[in-house]
């Protein structure tokens, strides 16, 4: 009986002297064939990659392989069923996603029509108090324009205009 150990080993195709275990076998062989490519010409089995045989004993390996039996019964086993629960009528979709008159979608446009929190990420200190601003103002509605006008008309009538050297100064008489 054999133990483990040598039901887990295997030997090389192109070097008999090299014997490594089953799962390093695939990664050995591409060493292997690098090799040895000048020297043996081993064909590679329809039914097992791993089947590495010499081109005489190619056709009697064929014939004869243990994993030949897999692709013949499934080549001669009969085809699956359908039942009726099984099928279904074809689905028809009411949209077309190759259609080119369709605008793309903008996620900016998107965030300021919907009811979203967004936050001023990468701009400059008077483009962000603008942005809090407008923000404010969104997302409070209409409401609050009609209550803004009223503040900012009174705060605007207050406050004096800066000092601008292209405007023309009214001359005052000093006496």
């Amino acid at each position: 009986m054999e133990s483990l150990a040598e039901k887990d080993m295997i030997a090389c195709p192109y070097n008999k002297e090299h014997v490594m275990l089953r799962r390093k076998f695939q990664q050995h062989i591409l060493k292997c064939r690098e090799i040895h490519k000048d020297t043996v010409q081993l064909l590679v089995c329809p039914f097992n990659n791993a089947h590495l045989v010499p081109e005489p004993e190619f056709h009697q390996h064929c014939k004869s392989c243990e994993d030949r039996k897999i692709i013949v019964q499934y080549q001669t086993s009969e085809p699956a069923v359908l039942h009726a629960d099984t099928r279904h009528e074809k689905i028809e979709a009411d949209e077309n996603w190759d259609d080119d008159e369709v605008e793309d979608y903008n996620p900016q446009v998107y965030c300021a029509q919907a009811n979203i929190v967004r936050e001023p990420i990468g701009m400059f200190p008077s483009e962000r108090k603008a942005f809090i601003k407008e923000e404010e103002r969104r997302r409070r509605g209409d409401n609050y324009d009609e209550e803004e006008q009223g503040k900012s008309k009174s705060r605007a009538e207050s406050r004096h205009t800066p000092y601008n050297p292209n405007q023309q100064r009214s001359k005052r008489s000093y006496k």
